[in-house]
């Protein structure tokens, strides 16, 4: 069996990616809870929702499965994680996290070509270079230089404002740059090293802001992949682009191709990688009459907040206090939050503001 597994070169691939994915289901387990104190939100109607012992079997299943995965990259094993996680995602949208969906793209390609090493190794290339490609190509917009530029202002007031301001307005490039660097052997270590840096300094503000933790397993993972698999193949634009066969095409379009509707309105932004990009709207469900307060749960009741005679709640400290995550950027996830909330309320008149 280990003489196997050292043969396997992606042995090594499947675990971190089952620590990865393992990792933030610790830290923030509620999220996969159907009973809980933040509302779920199903793609569809009717759609069964568990109870508490059939939760803790899913998670129970899954994890096994997943770790069977790592030892045997079987179809068997693969179809039950990815079978489960598309159910929960169903179940619940705020579970299309980047640090959860990324991995599953990933199973499904060590799964698919798992005697195919070298497909393998383009599908999680494909899925890298998406990744950041389009989270620098998002952030070309007006929020993100504005609130870009107010950050660098605070934090370097001492560096001159023309030089804030070019920096504010090159990192949407830079980061895109370093994405397609991962495409060419002659510029791919210097994406790999760009990207490391990027981390780097993006966790660091996670660090010294106390926040953001659950997704340093999933930078983690993308870093050693990047490493591990790319920093010194060989691997050209040919091998990437070349996709022949369905399912790899299926991974090119949702990675490199769909992302370009987001730029229309017509894709999530999450699932475009659309990270920190300042386009994802949030939301606060304001209540128009207060005394509509006092005929909530007390569970919502507890996430009011006053300002003046202003009553709201924050959709995404609710989410983040509960279930350990921010609520899933997309106006009809708001509505139905807010379909759920005006259920206990004889003369509904609440209303959202995005932010």
């Amino acid at each position: 069996m280990f003489q196997n597994l050292k043969e396997d070169k992606l042995f090594w691939v499947r675990l971190f990616a089952f620590l990865a994915f393992l990792i933030p289901m610790i830290v923030s387990p509620r999220i996969w809870f159907s009973e809980r104190l933040f509302p779920l939100v199903s793609f569809f109607e009717g759609i069964p929702v568990p109870n508490y012992t059939v939760d803790i079997a899913l998670m129970s299943v899954f994890i096994v499965s997943f770790l069977g995965f790592v030892f045997k990259p079987n179809w068997k094993l693969s179809i039950i994680v990815i079978g489960i996680y598309v159910f929960w995602v169903l179940l619940d949208q705020n579970r299309i996290q980047p640090f959860y969906f990324e991995i599953i793209f990933m199973v499904l390609a060590m799964t698919q070509f798992k005697n195919n090493p070298k497909r393998v190794r383009q599908c999680i290339l494909l899925i890298l270079v998406g990744t950041y490609f389009w989270s620098g190509m998002h952030k070309w917009n007006t929020l993100f230089f504005e609130k870009w530029a107010h950050g660098l202002s605070k934090r370097i007031p001492f560096v001159p404002e023309w030089m804030r301001l070019a920096f504010t307005y090159a990192v949407p490039f830079l980061e895109a740059s370093f994405g397609a660097f991962l495409i060419f052997p002659k510029t791919r270590k210097i994406g790999i090293w760009s990207i490391t840096l990027m981390h780097v300094i993006i966790l660091s503000t996670f660090v010294l802001g106390g926040y953001g933790y659950i997704v340093f397993p999933m930078t983690f993972f993308n870093i050693f992949v990047l490493f591990y698999l790319f920093y010194k193949s060989s691997f050209s634009p040919k091998d990437l682009f070349v996709v022949n066969h369905p399912k790899s095409i299926a991974l090119f379009l949702i990675a490199i191709i769909f992302p370009v509707f987001n730029l229309l309105g017509f894709y999530d932004h999450i699932l475009a990688f659309s990270y920190f990009s300042g386009k994802p709207k949030y939301c606060k469900i304001h209540f128009s009459d207060p005394n509509d307060v006092k005929s909530l749960p007390e569970y919502i009741k507890y996430n009011v907040r006053q300002e003046a005679d202003d009553y709201y709640i924050d959709l995404n400290e609710w989410s983040a206090r509960t279930i350990g995550v921010i609520v899933y950027p997309e106006e009809r996830v708001y509505l139905n939050i807010q379909k759920q909330i005006d259920s206990y309320l004889n003369k509904p008149n609440t209303y959202l503001e995005f932010y």
